[in-house]
């Protein structure tokens, strides 16, 4: 395969991760090298849900929670001095929530650091990734979210960036991995206000008392963003809104970069379809 690294794109409920596993098991079948990587997971070049931590941090932790540190361990890597933990593969217990505050609170994302910071580590990570896998020239990687998602909510939602800027900030991260020559499949949604709700459907907490449905955490995070509060972001029509402008610049980021892509118009839900289509593409 040429492509080296596959980018599975797409809002909440679009069916990323299903995609994203349906390409894997595709490309493993035919013989080949390939390692997917979901949002959380110990990452090699996105920081979502990990938290970046010095080493006296990180010891520190280890030696106030003895009986986790096999999992810590386990879900954690040292890089230019620092261990980044991938907190929420930890499983820790709900009476945990104190130290699962604490790892929160060393993540790059939702504003815990400049702009300018988040940029550069992330550019310098992504690079580093590129680099790495000249090493094994054979192994294809898969991405969910990792571009596109995560990166754009962060500037969009909290550091209220235009859309020129993320175009050029996602154009210079695009290019650190040009050599791996990148794949982008995004799931694109008719209907936001439909896919959200078939989302909140599935995504209900089993003990509300501890965890509200992921659609009330959801509403809550964007309601309380700097652009939501700027942007009378308010409720489910108000996430709707929100959703649709995101999906809106993700689109115009695709048009603005010149590697190969695929959007796929993902209405009807029908993942064999979808799939045979998608993996016909990679074909």
């Amino acid at each position: 395969m040429e492509n080296r690294l596959i980018l599975v794109e797409g809002m909440p409920g679009s069916g990323k991760s299903t995609i994203s596993k349906k390409i894997k098991d595709y490309i493993e079948s035919n013989g080949l090298d390939v390692v997917l990587y979901n949002e959380g997971d110990i990452h090699p070049a996105d920081m979502a849900w990990n938290a970046l931590l010095t080493k006296e941090e990180y010891n520190n932790i280890i030696n106030e929670n003895k009986e986790y540190e096999n999992a810590i361990n386990e879900n954690s890597i040292c890089e230019d001095g620092y261990v980044i933990v991938a907190y929420t593969k930890l499983g820790l217990p709900e009476d945990k929530k104190e130290l699962m505050n604490r790892f929160e609170a060393h993540e790059v994302y939702d504003g815990r650091v400049t702009c300018d910071l988040f940029k550069e580590l992330h550019l310098k990570r992504w690079k580093k990734f590129s680099e790495k896998m000249k090493e094994d020239k054979n192994k294809i990687v898969i991405f969910e979210c990792a571009f596109l998602q995560n990166h754009v909510n962060e500037l969009l939602a909290v550091h209220e960036k235009d859309l020129n800027y993320i175009k050029e900030y996602l154009k210079e991260l695009i290019e650190t991995v040009r050599a791996l020559e990148p794949k982008i499949i995004y799931l694109n949604q008719l209907s936001v206000k439909e896919t959200l709700n078939r989302v909140a459907k599935e995504r209900v907490s089993d003990n509300k008392e501890v965890y509200p449905d992921w659609i009330d955490i959801i509403i809550e995070y964007f309601e309380n963003s700097n652009y939501g509060k700027h942007n009378n972001i308010n409720g489910f029509d108000g996430l709707v809104r929100y959703f649709e402008k995101r999906q809106e610049i993700e689109l115009k980021i695709i048009e603005n970069l010149s590697i190969d892509n695929l959007i796929v118009y993902n209405h009807n839900y029908d993942w064999k379809d979808i799939s045979h289509n998608i993996l016909n593409d990679i074909n």
